[in-house]
């Protein structure tokens, strides 16, 4: 069986860039935890022998590491947020926005490390708005309310 953990691998891009958009990180701040926490990483290390797990590790780390580089590449991916829940821990959230004569709708995705925490849903309209800036404010204050996420199974 090939290992499939080496640089420039199709299923290990596949697999990170499946992993990216699961788990709400930007590409270059997701290599670490991709390495640390996937499924088709600890999978793949199994098959590998123990002196040539770091080096191969390594390497495909840098691989990643030039391919988030790429504009072209990171720019598949939505900006990830940052701010912190009413009980100070760092939480990550992306922001989808439809755009309508009306107005706009946004749809926020939440994490707390590995953790999925679930949806904000929203919408806003007016002359003039910054329906992004909108979005992001009514995202913040509802992960600073206890209990405001609405928690999905995923």
């Amino acid at each position: 069986m090939s290992n499939k953990l080496k640089a420039g691998s199709m299923e290990m891009e596949a697999a990170f860039i499946d992993w990216l958009r699961t788990q709400g990180y930007n590409p270059a701040d997701g290599i670490d935890p991709f390495f640390r926490a996937s499924d088709f990483v600890r999978s793949q290390m199994l098959m590998i022998h123990d002196s040539e797990k770091e080096p191969l590790a390594e390497e495909a780390r840098r691989h990643l590491k030039r391919r988030c580089d790429d504009a072209t590449f990171a720019g598949q991916f939505p900006v990830v947020y940052h701010c912190l829940d009413d009980r100070g821990r760092d939480i990550r959230y992306t922001v989808t926005l439809t755009l309508s004569d009306e107005g706009a709708a946004w749809l926020a995705r939440v994490w707390d490390g590995d953790a999925y925490l679930g949806e904000i849903h929203g919408s806003g309209s007016g002359p003039h708005a910054h329906y992004l800036d909108l979005a992001r404010m009514h995202v913040e204050s509802q992960i600073q309310r206890a209990g405001a996420v609405k928690r999905l199974e995923r």
